[in-house]
């Protein structure tokens, strides 16, 4: 009898041995942040759009079982140990692909970057890859500043692009002052705010960077026309647009791309750069994407074709797994499941809403991307942690701690919309009392 493989990858220590090494070995502020949160807990088995822990709070405690509507930000979009996505890394494997080198040509690469250049709005027919979202952030910018020679750069208040040094400067201060990262030729805008942006983008600046929806700064969705007017801005001024899709692109608001899907009244805007990560993994192997018009190729590899280089950035297995992937969330039929189901939860979120109002300020969003801004910063946290006690692991966003983020998998069904609804219901519920 075939033993079961998960008793050699899942539980191999009790929660609590794990947490100690965890603390010692890794990071122990994050341990004692979650331990305060009263979820000092570790992921053990996980399938589709739950994940049990390891053991209860206390490891006496029998294992939860949480909905997950945090997806990482998007990594988790077909869920968790998705059976297709599994099986492809699986036969890949099996017939000798590996991470490649990065020096040499790959098949791959090539499968994937058409694969893209297909789905992409019109023109933008190239792709450099990465392992992660920051990194492929950080080649926009730096393509913008080879192209344009300048180095200016342009983003939104709020928003949130990475951790790499590059995206770091395009982020608000709570997240580089520690790193003494505060670049002069780098400066932000409230989002939204087309005047402010107008001022910003001057013959200095080589690029603006915007997410479609900003996820940390707080669910926001843009006023009509704004992406447009932008667009001409950076067209008057020779200036780059780059849009960071890592959360909001991939099917996730329902249209493949939110910038160019019709997410605003059929408003199909064209940027010169779309960037993602997170969900390119589809949970299964690292992969990030930096795609643009093939112009700007030609002014940063004109001298030399190893000037930008990942070593293991657009490995031949992760690109296999990105290539299924994109097969079945580009599909029609999956992108209408997206926008049934968003229907649905919009509605039941609107419906709490209206039933806590004296808490709850308003819920927006698109598809499966959805918020909850409350009137009271307090409430909104507390309310994070009622859910998560309910089975509901879902987070405030970090730019803008009123407001719940909520994104649960692409691939969630009519009961569990329904079932993740009474949970939250139940969270603020506990909250009113």
């Amino acid at each position: 009898m075939k033993e079961d493989p998960r008793k050699k990858y899942i539980g191999l220590l009790p929660q609590d041995q794990l947490l100690k090494l965890y603390a010692k070995h890794v990071n122990a502020p994050k341990v004692r942040t979650f331990k305060g949160f009263g979820f000092g807990v570790m992921p053990g088995e996980r399938s589709g759009i739950k994940f049990k822990t390891l053991a209860g709070v206390k490891s006496s405690d029998p294992p939860l079982e949480i909905y997950n509507c945090r997806s990482s930000g998007g990594v988790f979009n077909l869920g968790h140990s998705n059976p297709q996505i599994v099986q492809v890394l699986k036969d890949a494997l099996d017939a000798g692909l590996d991470i490649g080198d990065h020096m040499l040509l790959s098949e791959w690469r090539a499968l994937l970057g058409k694969k893209l250049a297909d789905l992409m709005p019109p023109g933008i027919t190239k792709t450099t890859f990465g392992v992660s979202g920051g990194e492929a952030i950080d080649t926009a910018i730096k393509f913008s500043r080879a192209y344009t020679k300048r180095k200016g750069c342009v983003s939104a208040i709020g928003g949130y692009h990475g951790h790499t040094l590059g995206a770091l400067a395009t982020g608000d201060s709570g997240f580089k002052e520690s790193f003494l990262w505060d670049i002069p030729d780098f400066h932000q805008v409230p989002f939204g705010d087309i005047d402010s942006m107008r001022k910003a983008v001057t013959e200095d600046v080589a690029c603006v960077i915007l997410e479609t929806i900003p996820a940390t700064g707080g669910v926001l969705i843009a006023p009509e026309g704004y992406f447009a007017e932008v667009r001409e801005i950076c067209d008057d001024k020779g200036v780059m647009l780059i849009m960071d899709e890592v959360q909001a692109g991939l099917g996730r608001t329902g249209e493949f791309w939110a910038i160019y899907g019709g997410m605003y009244s059929n408003e199909k805007v064209i940027p010169d750069f779309i960037v993602c990560g997170k969900g390119m993994s589809s949970g299964i192997y690292p992969l990030s994407t930096c795609s643009y018009k093939p112009f700007i190729e030609r002014a940063v590899f004109k001298d030399d074709a190893f000037i930008h280089i990942s070593t293991t950035g657009g490995s031949d297995l992760g690109c296999a797994v990105a290539n299924a992937m994109l097969d079945i969330q580009s599909d029609p039929k999956f992108l209408d499941h997206v926008k049934k189901m968003g229907a649905l939860f919009g509605k039941g979120l609107k419906e709490i809403a209206n039933e806590n109002s004296e808490l709850i300020k308003e819920v927006r969003g698109r598809g499966l991307m959805w918020g909850i801004e409350f009137r009271d910063e307090d409430d909104c946290l507390k309310s994070m942690l009622y859910c998560i006690q309910e089975g509901v692991l879902l987070n405030y966003c970090g730019n803008k701690k009123d407001t719940l983020i909520i994104m649960p998998p692409l691939i969630v069904k009519k009961n569990e919309i329904e079932e993740v609804l009474i949970r939250i219901r139940n969270g603020i519920q506990k909250l009113r009392k």
